[in-house]
């Protein structure tokens, strides 16, 4: 499985200690739920110190998981968590795979959990990853019962360890063993949690620990195993993970599950020398001297004999630790001489059939006189077989016809996964997609000619981050983006729908067709289109009417017959610019809602398309900072709604409390969304004391029970009926008040499969000539989904004494 994500060598040090790594042919695999449930200290640790290869198999993307810096959900948010992760494997150094599981929101049992992934598939893909990674040590982050707190993370616990048992078994998943052969790890262990004391002082004392000190110190590296991991942990900036260096002993306790246990060391009875390799007396000689004489001031003195062991290494019967080793010894080669290779295209954004043009460049920076030699795509005419001189940039430009599909993460194909990776080998377990193109070349040194390829990237500046990267990509020729993704009509009467659609190539006829639900009428409904060249965009609008009676369904468009496409772009400082090509389509509602107030003030929490979907139902809805509080005329406002948790992002949210709380008691309403119970800003929410827990309930068609059936919210503007908690998407709603003050009254109790109601979803209280709200419930992913019932019952807490 090629590595991705790699620790960048930009130092003579870095060189040193990854030329360490050539004698030790161990590997350990970390196994959890999600991106941020790895321990980083612990994968630091085994890829630093322990020199062993390691990865981390996240069986979903997070695509279920709330987002702290921006509104992407689902898809989206699992491109963003993924590149998130690789960014944290290029700070530790070790590898990252997936399995095909969808993240699908909070679960509170591995049985409901492994029923929604499809049990066989993702056990499937966790054997797959054994046996092609061929991990000595396999280590889960989670127990394999209900102290994983979380559904997802026994569930990955559970599949681990059914895996560790059949991925020797040539009877399980035999169709596998065409790519890969079956492997036996020597052990698994559970990485016992550090931040629960008591379960960790229990499995302690219940025997079968290894004890890690994995806050040891690396010289070579300046930086101790835990800075690395804060450093690694901090790029899952969408879940609010930033953490501080710390420095200093740092034991972890792993605790044997199966295999042969270990009584002292995590490696022990597994054989991690060059011995593994038949006829490899030599290679491990050849590593330790080059060791022993690396010149710290003079890496590229390590040239020669790294090639001859490069050399030595071809001669072995080519198994995967020879292959990974070989690259290993490619990779430092460049880097001991001090060569740089770039393959740059003049764009980044192309469509198929397009002819890719672009330079390959090499600079070698020592004194070592390699030869360039054998270099595919056929470069210009110019070229020729070369000898490389120090310290001057050779230059020479390609060109590609491009002639694939469009750039789409593999996982979001609109096929299935077992075909996805049937036709595209190498893909399964992987985080992203492969580079669509490369340059192949050799380089020669003493006659021994070492193949090496860059893949094909764009680069450019900008002129406050200076240099960057992202990935050249193949687009459709037209995309379409709605300005909405969900178009809401509470009348009879229709609307406009604005489209903007955007050329990757120039494209002189094409016809957009337009797709509605039965009973809606749009016009025009065939829109003719030409571009003169890529680039250009175009607003076109069209006219969409409702039908009478209440409606929910999808408009779509057709390009030439074809599905239409939109793009959306991701775009943050800690990760390369991802782009999306979802379906160009949107939600079409029409539903019936009676509103008593229109103007809404709305404080901006960590991200959400609340205020927005208010808009779309005719809310005049004015969206400020919790700063601007102290200078905000809130007077001209009826109701304020608190974004979601604002309480964890917001400091000045410390202060606001009181501000909202004077306006309640003026006579205003104020409406607060959920917040988790971690890194509040203060615990004074609201004019009456209330504890946010942990509380949720996940299924999304749990049946609510109206305690209050006669109070307002139920029934004004809007009577609320169970029909209302129909079509709900992921969860009802999470962290639920469970202790509240006498002064507040609860509206609905619901709950989750064999557990007690809860009614800490909606707190009603009056203060002063006001009122106050709180309520768990996710209106945040209900309302972008078009759900028309949410938009009721929130239109209610919104009128609620007006």
């Amino acid at each position: 499985i090629p590595t991705i994500a790699q620790r960048k060598l930009e130092s003579s040090a870095d060189i040193l200690h990854e030329i360490k790594k050539l004698n030790v042919l161990g590997k350990a695999l970390y196994i959890a739920a999600h991106p941020d449930d790895e321990n980083t200290r612990l994968i630091a640790w085994l890829e630093n110190e322990r020199l062993v290869e390691t990865a981390y198999l996240s069986l979903t993307r997070g695509d279920g998981g709330q987002n702290l810096i921006g509104a992407e959900k689902g898809d989206a948010m699992g491109v963003l968590r993924t590149q998130e992760l690789l960014e944290a494997r290029k700070e530790d150094g070790a590898d990252q795979f997936f399995s095909r599981a969808v993240d699908f929101g909070y679960s509170k049992t591995a049985d409901e959990t492994l029923e929604i992934w499809d049990r066989e598939a993702i056990l499937g893909d966790v054997v797959y990853t054994i046996r092609k990674f061929k991990p000595d040590v396999i280590i889960t982050r989670f127990p394999p019962d209900e102290r994983g707190g979380h559904g997802h993370h026994t569930a990955s616990s559970l599949l681990a360890e059914e895996a560790f048992r059949l991925a020797s078994d040539p009877k399980a998943f035999p169709d596998q063993l065409d790519k890969v052969e079956t492997w036996q790890a020597k052990r698994l262990l559970w990485d016992v949690y550090w931040w629960n004391t008591k379960l960790r002082d229990e499995a302690i004392a219940s025997g079968g620990i290894i004890e890690v000190n994995i806050g040891e110190y690396n010289p070579l590296l300046g930086l101790s195993y835990s800075e690395i991991a804060a450093d690694g942990r901090s790029q899952h900036k969408s879940q609010g993970f930033g953490s501080a260096r710390s420095r200093g002993n740092k034991t972890e306790y792993l605790k044997h599950t199966l295999g042969k246990e270990a009584n002292k060391h995590l490696f022990e009875d597994i054989n991690t020398s060059w011995s593994r390799v038949n006829d490899s007396e030599n290679i491990e000689n050849t590593i330790s001297e080059i060791i022993s004489t690396y010149k710290l001031e003079d890496p590229s003195a390590s040239v020669p004999k790294l090639v001859t062991l490069y050399q030595s290494m071809q001669k072995l019967k080519n198994n995967y630790y020879v292959s990974e080793k070989l690259e290993a010894v490619k990779r430092l080669i460049k880097a001991s001489a001090g060569i740089y290779v770039e393959a740059l295209t003049e764009k980044y954004n192309y469509v198929s059939g397009d002819t890719l043009a672009g330079n390959f460049s090499i600079i070698s920076r020592s004194e070592i006189p390699f030869t360039l030699k054998k270099v595919s795509p056929k470069l210009d005419s110019s070229f020729q077989t070369i000898n490389l001189v120090t310290n001057e940039n050779l230059s020479f430009s390609f060109k590609f016809k491009l002639d694939g599909g469009i750039s789409q993460p593999y996982w979001l194909q609109n096929k299935p996964y077992d075909e996805i990776i049937t036709n595209n080998e190498g893909l399964r377990a992987q985080a992203e997609n492969k580079k669509i193109l490369q340059v192949n070349y050799t380089l020669s040194l003493n006659g021994i000619d070492i193949p090496f390829n860059e893949p094909i990237d764009y680069k450019y500046t900008d002129r406050v981050d200076g240099e960057l990267h992202r990935d050249v990509i193949i687009s459709p020729e037209i995309t379409v983006n709605l300005s909405e993704k969900v178009y809401l009509f509470t009348t009879e009467s229709g609307q406009q729908i604005d489209l903007i659609l955007e050329s990757n190539t120039a494209i002189s006829q094409a016809n957009l067709a337009v797709k509605v639900p039965e009973a809606w009428e749009a016009e025009p409904s065939n829109i003719a289109l030409n571009f003169e060249e890529a680039g250009i965009q175009k607003s076109i609008s069209i006219f969409l009417t409702p039908p009478d009676n209440p409606s929910v369904g999808d408009l779509s468009f057709e390009l030439n017959g074809e599905p239409a496409l939109s793009v959306q772009r991701i775009d943050y400082p800690h990760i390369k610019p991802q782009i999306l090509f979802p379906d160009a389509k949107a939600k079409v509602v029409k539903l019936d809602l009676q509103k008593q107030l229109n103007k809404i003030g709305y404080i901006i929490g960590s991200g959400d398309d609340v205020a927005q979907s208010l808009k779309q139902v005719g809310f005049q809805v004015s969206s400020f900072h919790a700063d601007e509080l102290p200078v905000k005329d809130l007077s001209q406002f009826e109701t304020i709604i608190v974004g979601i948790r604002a309480y964890n992002t917001e400091e000045s949210m410390k202060n606001g409390n009181a501000i909202l709380n004077k306006f309640v008691e003026d006579g205003g309403n104020v409406i607060v969304q959920y917040n988790t119970n971690r890194g509040l800003v203060t615990e004074e929410i609201g004019p009456y004391s209330y504890h946010i827990s942990r509380n949720r309930v996940t299924k999304e068609d749990a049946l609510p029970t109206f305690l209050a059936p006669n109070h307002p919210l139920l029934n004004r503007p809007n009577k609320i009926t169970l029909k209302d908690f129909d079509g709900w998407v992921q969860e009802r709603g999470l962290y639920f008040a469970d202790e509240w003050d006498e002064h507040y009254e609860t509206i609905l109790e619901w709950n989750d499969p064999d557990e007690s109601p809860q009614a800490g979803s909606i707190l009603v209280s009056n203060y002063g000539k006001g009122h106050f709200i709180f309520t768990g419930i996710s209106f945040f992913r209900q309302l972008p989904a078009g759900v028309p019932g949410a938009y009721r019952l929130l239109t209610n807490m919104i009128s609620y004494g007006k």
